[in-house]
Order: structure tokens, then C-alpha cells, then sequence
């Protein structure tokens, strides 16, 4: 499932550019309270805000940037849906940017209408702890519009 995962991404950004026209982020971790102030971040509330590493973004992403489903790389089938909004970028250390170039790694902080989805527990939890991919997957933000192509590439790849 992974690798084609990826392939159907890379499809979906080649043919017809969906990625890039649609908000599309993929995140590895979320950042502990230590990472936070290692990173001179401001506190949040953990119940409706996450800030993440920032994988995966094709296109700019732009602050007030909006998901609606959030989806692990290891089990897409089984998405959920959100209403969360960019409401920080940051490249570097003590900064905070308008807009993430196409394909830069950075921070970002999701604000979630209701609450954090537990989903975020399979995220790598800590800059002190070791990636285990047995414990940990990437997940990613994007449309239900990108959710579903993502869905109708899946079956032809698992039909063929």
C-alpha cells in the first residue's frame, strides 16, 4: 500500500496538477511541549491546535490554507473528516512566513474547529523519540475533491 500510495500521488500531481491546485500536506511528526519551546514557538491548546513537520506540500501553502480529511499513508480507505485550518508557517527557528514554497519542509500549526483527531497519536510524538515505523505513519491533510481521486486511483490499482 505504501509504494502505491506515493505512485497514485505523483500521478495525481503529474497528469493534471490536483495536488497543487488543492491543498495537499503530508506530515511526519507533531512537535512535543519541549520541541515547541526548543523551536521558540508559542504554547497551545493540544484539544484544538497541532503543530506539525511539514513533509510534503505540492504547490505553495498558504496561512488560512483548509483540510477537510486527514488520511494515514499505511490505510487511506479508512479517512477521516475534519475542518482545520493553517494558521502558522514557519521555516526556521523563530520565524513566521505568509506562505511555504512548493516542496520546503517546515512547521505548521493546524487549528481544528472541534478537537485534535486521534488520528495524530500515529504521528512520530517527540524530537527526543526514534521514528518506529511499526508505532508511527505519515499522515496527510488535503480535500475531500483530492480524497477522492486519491480513493478511485486506489481501486483501479487494486483491480488491474
Amino acid at each position: 500500500m505504501n509504494t502505491i500510495i506515493y505512485d497514485i500521488l505523483g500521478q495525481l500531481d503529474g497528469n493534471n496538477n490536483l495536488l497543487t491546485k488543492n491543498p495537499f500536506l503530508g506530515a511526519s511528526s507533531m512537535l512535543s511541549n519541549k520541541d515547541i519551546s526548543k523551536y521558540e514557538l508559542s504554547s497551545i491548546d493540544r484539544d484544538r491546535y497541532l503543530f506539525i513537520k511539514n513533509i510534503r506540500n505540492n504547490g505553495d501553502l498558504l496561512l488560512g490554507e483548509k483540510f477537510n480529511v486527514i488520511f494515514s499513508k499505511n490505510n487511506p480507505k479508512e479517512y477521516i473528516k475534519v475542518e482545520s485550518e493553517v494558521d502558522f508557517l514557519s521555516l526556521k527557528k523563530g520565524d513566521s512566513i505568509g506562505v511555504m514554497p512548493d516542496g520546503r519542509g517546515g512547521i505548521v500549526r493546524l487549528k481544528f474547529k472541534d478537537k485534535v483527531p486521534e488520528i495524530t497519536n500515529l504521528l512520530h510524538q517527540s524530537d527526543d523519540e526514534k521514528f518506529d515505523k511499526d508505532k508511527h505513519q505519515f499522515l496527510f491533510f488535503t480535500t475531500q475533491e483530492v480524497m477522492d481521486k486519491i480513493l478511485e486511483e486506489l481501486d483501479k490499482a487494486e483491480n488491474a
